[in-house]
């Protein structure tokens, strides 16, 4: 398990606030912050070095690149070998209509995020991409109807201050 980086208030604001706004400036960053500018960007630079801040992106609006179709598909190997683990996720690296893809604990071993341009596509994307390789064993899809939220992490809100997660009082639960 990885151990939590200790943040301090304005850490958190820093965080919060570029999870929200990457593009920001140093100076506007700095003001919301109450900081000066540089020491608001030797606290970016030390969050970004300790891998608090994994990069900056810009977020694609797959409705406005003609991507109408948006599903979840759960896929089990035959057998989860390492072999075959590292056959699927280098054979998924290849099919560009997945965004992203996770491996997971549970009746399936992979999550696929997939975009298609329409349900046609989709279901080709399925049959002949997908379904074919060679050491699956079933694919499951949940096609999305809405998205909310357009990816990330954006709060840390819903995480204690410290670095223990069960000092905070509301986390304690009494059994009895």
């Amino acid at each position: 398990m990885s151990q939590a980086v200790p943040l301090d208030d304005t850490d958190r604001k820093i965080l919060g606030i570029l999870a929200k706004e990457g593009r920001i400036s140093t100076v506007a960053l700095a003001r919301r912050v109450n900081l000066t500018p540089t020491p608001c960007a030797h606290r970016v630079r030390r969050l970004e070095e300790a891998g608090l801040i994994t990069g900056y992106r810009a977020v694609l609006s797959p409705q406005k690149l003609g991507l109408g179709v948006c599903a979840f598909v759960q896929v089990k190997l035959e057998r989860n070998t390492r072999e075959q683990a590292e056959a699927f996720e280098q054979a998924l690296t290849d099919i560009a209509q997945v965004s992203e893809f996770f491996s997971t604990a549970g009746t399936h071993d992979y999550m696929l995020k997939i975009y298609a341009r329409d349900l046609g596509a989709y279901q080709r994307i399925i049959k002949e991409r997908i379904a074919t390789l060679p050491f699956i064993d079933d694919v499951q899809s949940t096609i999305i109807l809405a998205e909310h939220n357009d990816g990330g992490l954006q709060t840390l809100e819903h995480f204690p201050k410290s670095g223990n997660r069960f000092s905070d009082k509301k986390c304690v639960k009494t059994i009895g």
